[in-house]
C-alpha cells in the first residue's frame, strides 16, 4: 500500500466515501424515506377524511392549523411541519447519531478502523458531519415534499394564519425554509446526546434509545408550571420555536434562544464526547 492509500494519512476517512456508505445502508434509506412519505401520508388521511367540520364558518377564524390544514398549499406544508417537529424528528435523529460509532462497535468494524489507523476524532468528526447532512437533507425533503403535495392537492396560496391573515406564496416559502432550519438547530442537542451516548454504549439501539428518554423526560418535566425559570436549562424547552415562523407577526426571541440552547448543549455534549472517545478502550 502506498503513502497516499494509508488510511491514517492526511484524506483519510474522506467524507463523501462515509456519506455513500451510510446511504447504502438499509435503515438509513428506511429514514429517508419515511420523512419523504410523511407529507403523502398526512395528505392520504386528509382525503380519507375529508374537510374538518367548523362552527365558525371562517377558515381564517380558526385557530388551529389542523382545521387549516387544506386551506392551500402553503398552510397544509405548515401543518406537516408543526406535525412531524417533536418526537417524530427527534426519534430520526436519535437513530442517526446513535448508529455512528456504536453501530461500527455491534458489527466488530470499529476495531478495524482504528487499527488501519484511522485517527479516532477525525472517524467521529466524519461520522457525526455525515449524520448531519442526513438529517439535514431529510428534513429538506420532508418540506418540499410536503410543499409540492401541498400546492398540487390544495392550490398555490401561502400560509393561512390561525385566527390571522393569509401570507403570500413567497413569503410563506421563506417562512417555511427558516421553520425547517430552525426546528434543525433544535434537534442540536440531540446530536450532541446521540454523539455521547454512542461512543460511550457498543448498542445502537440503547444510543438511540437514550436520546429518545431524555426527550420525553425534558418534555413532561417542561409541562410542570410549578419549575419555572429551572425549564429553560431543559434540552426541548424551545422545541416549539420554529412555529413562530408559522404566525404573524414573528417573536424571534424563542428562535434566538433555541439556536443559543442547541448550541450549549452540543458543545458541551460533543465535547464530552470526544474526550471519551479518545480513550475508549476498543480491543475487546
Amino acid at each position: 500500500m502506498s503513502a497516499a492509500q494509508l488510511p491514517g494519512r492526511p484524506g483519510t476517512m474522506p467524507f463523501r466515501v462515509e456519506l455513500a456508505r451510510q446511504l447504502s445502508q438499509w435503515r438509513v434509506r428506511i429514514v429517508l424515506l419515511i420523512l419523504v412519505l410523511i407529507p403523502v401520508i398526512v395528505r392520504l388521511a386528509l382525503l380519507i377524511g375529508g374537510a374538518p367540520t367548523s362552527t365558525s364558518g371562517s377558515s381564517s377564524s380558526a385557530t388551529t392549523l389542523v382545521a387549516l390544514a387544506q386551506a392551500s398549499g402553503g398552510t397544509f406544508t405548515a401543518f406537516v411541519l408543526q406535525l412531524t417537529q417533536g418526537f417524530l424528528i427527534t426519534l430520526i435523529a436519535a437513530l442517526l447519531y446513535g448508529d455512528m460509532i456504536a453501530g461500527e462497535a455491534s458489527r466488530s468494524t470499529l476495531k478495524y478502523l482504528l487499527t488501519i489507523p484511522v485517527p479516532r476524532l477525525r472517524l467521529l468528526a466524519v461520522k457525526v458531519g455525515v449524520a448531519s447532512a442526513l438529517l439535514l437533507a431529510g428534513l429538506i425533503a420532508l418540506t418540499v415534499v410536503a410543499l409540492v403535495v401541498g400546492l398540487v392537492s390544495y392550490g398555490p396560496g401561502g400560509i393561512q394564519v390561525p385566527g390571522g391573515p393569509r401570507l403570500a406564496l413567497g413569503d410563506s416559502i421563506g417562512r417555511l425554509g427558516l421553520a425547517t432550519a430552525t426546528g434543525a438547530a433544535g434537534l442540536l442537542w440531540a446530536a450532541g446526546l446521540g454523539t455521547l451516548l454512542t461512543v460511550v454504549s457498543n448498542s445502537p439501539l440503547a444510543a438511540a434509545g437514550g436520546v429518545v428518554l431524555v426527550s420525553i423526560l425534558s418534555r413532561l418535566l417542561d409541562s410542570i408550571p410549578t419549575l419555572g425559570d429551572l425549564r429553560i436549562i431543559l434540552p426541548t424547552h424551545y422545541s416549539t420555536a420554529f412555529s413562530q415562523f408559522l404566525t404573524a407577526p414573528t417573536d424571534l426571541a424563542p428562535v434566538a434562544d433555541s439556536v443559543l440552547s442547541g448550541l450549549v448543549w452540543a458543545v458541551v455534549l460533543g465535547t464530552w464526547a470526544a474526550w471519551w472517545f479518545s480513550r475508549k478502550d476498543v480491543s475487546g
